[in-house]
Parts: structure tokens; C-alpha cells; sequence
């Protein structure tokens, strides 16, 4: 009997899970009429599938949690890979509530049951598997409301990374104490504990790494105020030169009329509209970036070492350098953000040349170092496709080692150095 109510559950888990991305896909008009239902057949039958080839190879163990939530995640991101974040979304918090009816209720000590009405099988039915049910049917029927904690949540920002991250401490918590207090193999036992370490090493870097971007944020907030109490300032002298503009103009004194609007237009043209903050202006990244017309360019540099200290010269250097920033002052039109950062790990200096331009296309990114290789189009140009080659062969030739990096958001140029 239990094994028909286990298969029960887990029909209605897997209905369950894939209905639910399935009903906010379709509410939110991210889904097509023709193929969509036939998708949510196929989702739901995968997942139960998935479920019982799992049950039979891992059983009950700590770790099957995990394995369980990644194999539901991998075919939901496959089945909706368009909207794979919404549809997580949502089924993180299907799943949720459904692994805290089981928590709840699998820790009611169902032998009380089992002594009244002397039959083991029962007892466990009444007081783990007939609540469970329930509440899954309780979802189904209460589906449009939970709709409502899905769409306030996916007002976020971050919101698939708020649920994602959540979901799984969840699960890790749940697997330490099953670890703990289970019978697991010294195996399963030790895979849970090395898995939940890495997890939340993990977890540690994604912090940090948004930590860094908050740094970066008020960096540029605080040149953008900078930049507003310029502008306040000019406003206000522009202010003044208008009234005593206007003054000549009544006095009809024209000729010195003439020479003052000289004077403002040579003196707006002197106004720089763009942020520009170096940490260190005597540094060979300041010597280089003011040498390069970076007109149109929001620029920040933050150095933390002395590039001095490297064994490399200030002409090759200084050639690396320029280089890879005229790539991504060309990159991006004359019209974007550079942040330039150096940096020390151990005995490793790191030089970052980062840009918001576009994103270099995978098909090409392995061949932007090539000899010759270029994406311009001025093909009359021979000097196209060497700057890179150039600059690969002398991070080398100094022990370095460069590294490029670029997505959606922006472009790395990263140099690594030993001191």
C-alpha cells in the first residue's frame, strides 16, 4: 500500500512542479498556444520519470534531496529555456512549500498512530502521506494566489538569485540534519558535506563579486555628484554672464556684446561632459589614458600596487596598455564606461581593463589574439589585427599571461604579472 501512495505523491509533485511554470508562463503571454500544452505533458512525465529512476538508484538518502531539486531544475531549463528564470522562479516556490509539508509532517512521530490503531503501514499513511496529498491538492485549488507571491517576487531585481539561493541553503539545511541524524553510508554522508561546503563557497564569491559592483556603483555615483556640483556651479556663472549680457545688450554696447560671447563659447567648449576619476594621476596608466583621445569616454581608475615594481619596461608596457584601451575606446564607439583596476593576490599583479562595450561573439573570442584577425571593417587599413597579436606576445615574453572574458554586460581584458 505505501508504495501505491508513494507513486500517488509523486504524480502530484510532478504535476505539480511542471503545472505551476507552466500556469505563470502562460498568465504572463510567454508561451505558445500551439506547443504549450503538449510541452507540460511531456515536462510532467520527464520529472516523474526523473523521480522514480532516482528513488530506485539513491533511495531516501540526504544527498537524493539535492540530486532530486538539480534534476528538476536541468528539465524545466530545458523545457523553458526561453524564460528559464521565471519559470525557476516559480518552481522554487512550488517546491518550497511542498518540502515544508513533508519537513512538517514527517517529523509528527507517526508510531503514536501506529500503537492506536495497530497497523504500521496506516500509521504512515495517515500521518505523513494523506497530509502531504492534501496540501498539494490545496495548492492546485489555491494556484491563482500563489500566482500573486510569484509576481511580487519576480518585481525584484534580483529575483531568480534571491529564490535560487534560498531554495538551496534550504535543502543543505535539510541535508546536514539528515546527515546527521540519518542512516546514510559514510559516502552519501560525505558527499553532502563536501557539496554544502562548495555550495557555500559559491555563495561566498557571488557575495562578493556583488560587492564589488556596489563599489563600483558608488564610485560612480560619486563622480556623478561631482560632476552635478560642476554643472551647478556653471549654471550659476552662466547665470551672472546672462545678466550681464543682457545689460549690454540695453546699453547697446554690441562690440564688447561680441567679445563676452566669444568668450563663453571658447570657454564651453573647455567643459568636459564625462566622468573621469584616476586614483593616481602619476601612475603609467594615467601617462597612457591621457595620452589617448578618450573624448566621450566615462573613465575610472583604481590602482592598488605600484606598477613600477613589475619586471617588464614602461615602453612595452605602456604599449600593452594603449593597446587594449584604443581596442575598447574603438569597441565602443567613443561612447561608454572604462574602469581600469589593478590589483594583488599573492605574489600576482592583476591588471583589469574593463568596458561596457558590446559583446565579443564566442565564434570569435578564442581568435582575437591571431595574427592579423580583425573585426574592422576598413579592410584598406593594413595596420588592422596586430595591436592584440602584439600585445599577447609581450605580456609573454614577460611571464605574463592574458585572459579575455565578455558577455552581455561588459568586456575583460585581464593581465597577470608576478612581481
Amino acid at each position: 500500500m505505501i508504495e501505491t501512495i508513494d507513486i500517488v505523491n509523486t504524480i502530484l509533485q510532478s504535476i505539480l512542479v511542471s503545472y505551476f511554470p507552466y500556469y505563470c508562463l502562460k498568465k504572463d503571454n510567454l508561451l505558445e498556444d500551439k506547443k504549450s500544452i503538449f510541452k507540460l505533458l511531456l515536462c510532467c512525465f520527464s520529472i516523474f520519470i526523473c523521480i522514480q529512476i532516482l528513488t530506485k538508484m539513491i533511495g531516501g538518502s540526504s544527498l537524493s534531496i539535492i540530486i532530486m531539486n538539480v534534476s528538476n531544475i536541468v528539465i524545466l531549463g530545458c523545457f523553458y529555456f526561453k524564460n528559464y528564470s521565471k519559470a525557476l522562479t516559480s518552481y522554487f516556490i512550488i517546491y518550497f512549500i511542498m518540502q515544508s509539508t513533508v519537513i512538517v509532517f514527517s517529523n509528527v512521530h507517526w508510531s503514536y498512530i501506529e500503537y492506536i490503531i495497530n497497523n504500521k503501514e496506516l500509521a504512515k499513511v495517515l500521518s505523513v502521506y494523506l497530509p502531504v496529498i492534501t496540501i498539494e491538492i490545496i495548492i492546485i485549488v489555491l494556484i491563482r494566489k500563489i500566482y500573486y507571491i510569484y509576481k511580487s517576487l519576480s518585481k525584484h531585481k534580483y529575483y531568480f538569485e534571491i529564490a535560487f539561493l534560498f531554495v538551496f541553503a534550504f535543502d543543505y539545511v535539510l541535508c546536514l540534519s539528515l546527515t546527521i541524524h540519518g542512516n546514510d553510508s559514510i559516502m552519501f554522508k560525505n558527499l553532502t558535506i563536501i557539496s554544502c561546503i562548495i555550495f557555500f563557497i559559491l555563495l561566498a564569491l557571488y557575495f562578493v563579486n556583488i560587492n564589488k559592483k556596489i563599489a563600483e556603483i558608488k564610485k560612480l555615483n560619486s563622480s556623478l555628484n561631482n560632476k552635478n556640483n560642476e554643472l551647478k556651479k556653471i549654471k550659476h556663472d552662466y547665470g551672472s554672464q546672462i545678466s550681464y549680457i543682457n545689460g549690454l545688450y540695453i546699453m547697446n554696447q554690441y562690440e564688447r556684446l561680441g567679445e563676452l560671447l566669444k568668450k563663453i563659447i571658447d570657454g564651453n567648449n573647455d567643459i568636459s561632459d564625462n566622468i573621469r576619476e584616476i586614483s593616481n594621476e602619476e601612475s603609467i596608466i594615467a601617462y597612457v589614458v591621457n595620452s589617448l583621445n578618450i573624448e566621450g569616454i566615462n573613465l575610472i581608475i583604481e590602482e592598488d600596487i605600484d606598477l613600477n615594481y613589475l619586471n617588464i619596461s614602461e615602453y612595452e608596457l605602456h604599449k600593452i596598455l594603449a593597446n587594449i584601451i584604443n581596442n575598447s575606446i574603438t569597441a565602443m564607439n567613443n561612447n561608454g564606461l572604462i574602469i581600469i583596476k589593478t590589483y594583488k593576490i599573492f605574489n600576482n599583479a592583476y591588471i583589469s581593463i574593463k568596458n561596457n562595450g558590446p559583446k565579443i561573439e564566442e565564434k570569435i573570442i578564442d581568435k582575437i589574439f591571431d595574427l592579423g584577425f580583425t573585426t574592422k571593417t576598413d579592410l584598406g587599413n593594413q595596420e588592422n589585427g596586430f595591436g592584440l597579436a602584439i600585445v599577447k606576445e609581450l605580456v609573454e615574453n614577460n611571464n605574463g599571461q592574458i585572459y579575455v572574458d565578455s558577455n552581455n554586460d561588459y568586456t575583460e581584458f585581464k593581465i597577470i604579472f608576478k612581481l
